[in-house]
């Protein structure tokens, strides 16, 4: 009897062995393959980044500086067309600003207008006359993406108040460009205003 309890453990442990080898046996090959694969991206990756590492920062520099001539005229053009307008002159405005926006800027300038900003300024006989004090400066966040921060004074004037009101404002805008196209103001902000 002692030898038959000895005996039926050590069957049980021969029909598993094979078990684990053949789970040994698919093992190996997986581990491999994806050792093989993760040497074929890692020298993809590699590849990619000798490609980029040929930019030095004059050729980013460079190409900065040659932007920022038309960031700074189409910001200058835009806080000039904000800053300048009367009632008789919203629709040509709003010709003028639409071209040079895109995005959240653009829709909330087209909004403003469809609410009836025209017809306000209008039956207020409002306009008003403005300049940049200081700007715009230039800074870029990408090589796609650029801010413009400006100085502006402008007088508003009324029915109500023909002898105006004069604010100064500090303005940002946020410029993008697209692969192929122009610098546009997707954003608007006004940073600070004083009352002078």
């Amino acid at each position: 009897m002692v030898q038959e309890a000895n005996t039926a453990p050590a069957a049980a442990d021969t029909t598993s062995a094979p078990d684990r080898s053949g789970r040994s046996r698919y093992l190996i090959p997986a581990l491999i393959a994806g050792l093989v694969v993760s040497l074929a991206l890692a020298g993809a990756f590699a590849f990619l980044w000798l490609q980029n590492v040929d930019t030095e920062s004059e050729d980013v520099g460079a190409f900065l500086s040659q932007e920022a001539p038309e960031v700074a005229d189409v910001s200058t053009e835009v806080a000039t067309l904000l800053i300048n307008y009367d009632s008789t002159n919203i629709e040509e405005r709003r010709d003028q600003v639409v071209p040079l926006t895109i995005g959240r800027f653009r829709e909330q300038y087209e909004d403003l207008l469809a609410q009836g900003l025209g017809a306000a300024l209008e039956e207020t006989a409002a306009s008003s006359r403005g300049q940049i004090l200081q700007g715009p400066d230039v800074s870029f966040v990408s090589g796609s993406e650029a801010v413009a921060l400006l100085q502006t004074t402008q007088t508003v004037q009324s029915n109500d108040n023909a002898a105006g009101r004069t604010f100064e404002y500090e303005m940002r805008l946020t410029l993008i460009r697209s692969a192929e196209g122009p610098w546009k103001v997707n954003l608007f902000e006004i940073l600070s205003q004083q009352e002078t």
